[in-house]
């Protein structure tokens, strides 16, 4: 099952996405020298998982561009799986740009955004944000990319539907309930429950929340989407019009 080169497996955007994780860590680990604090420790642990689903989803498709037997089927179903648990730690990156917020007094007397590091900090949370926005899109497309070949367009549309959705909750369950995504097979009942409780209480924004990473995402899909299909047709184009010279 060989397809064409898709720009979302081309070289070029993993090393330009790992440049960007490499320089958001290195801004980390400036921020932590300059205050001699832990700040955003976290991050290194938090964009090393938004990047396994990528890395999952291009093994995927590298076996599924291969000659297909019983066992590559059953490999490929159970890494779907894994993969599917992961995703939603790459939309996960999007809610950390409050952490640039979160080391300011909001009311004290000096305005916090005329110190450089709250800057930096900001600046520090968006790209990350966007870096996992990125590997999340890039990630679905491939997958997308594969339903493709084995089911209607329509079909595979809905299933991307439904992954987003999917994203858009665990990304819940991991900034409200702080539950991991291997805590999904080992506690089920546990999250199934909290989600409940969050949905019934009063003051509940689990719906707006999960609405808004989804519309999120979405954008994001869409746009990546028809920017390299765009790149598809004009490749296409001067394929075709190197072999008509």
């Amino acid at each position: 099952m060989k397809d064409n080169k898709h720009p979302v497996q081309d070289l070029r955007l993993i090393v330009t996405l790992l440049v960007a994780t490499l320089c958001c860590l290195g801004v980390v680990m400036y921020l932590r020298a300059q205050t001699d604090t832990n700040m955003y420790r976290f991050l290194s642990w938090d964009m090393f998982l938004a990047w396994v689903p990528f890395i999952i989803s291009s093994c995927i498709r590298y076996i599924f561009n291969k000659k297909l037997t019983t066992t590559c089927m059953i490999c490929m179903g159970l890494m779907c799986g894994v993969w599917l648990f992961f995703l939603p730690n790459a939309a996960y990156l999007f809610t950390e740009i409050l952490h640039s917020f979160r080391y300011f007094d909001a009311q004290g007397e000096v305005r916090f955004w005329v110190n450089i590091d709250f800057w930096y900090g900001l600046t520090l949370t968006f790209a990350v944000a966007i870096i996992g926005l990125l590997l999340s899109t890039c990630s679905i497309i491939q997958i997308h990319g594969m339903l493709n070949k084995l089911v209607n367009r329509y079909i595979s549309m809905m299933v991307v539907g439904v992954i987003l959705l999917l994203s858009s909750i665990g990304v819940y369950i991991g900034r409200f309930n702080r539950w991991n995504s291997w805590d999904v097979l080992s506690r089920p009942g546990k999250i199934f429950v909290d989600l409940v409780n969050d949905f019934n209480a009063a003051n509940s924004i689990m719906v707006e929340f999960v609405v808004i990473v989804f519309t999120v995402q979405l954008f994001g899909y869409v746009i990546v989407s028809l920017l390299t299909a765009r790149s598809n047709s004009s490749s296409s184009f001067e394929r075709a019009k190197d072999l008509k010279l």
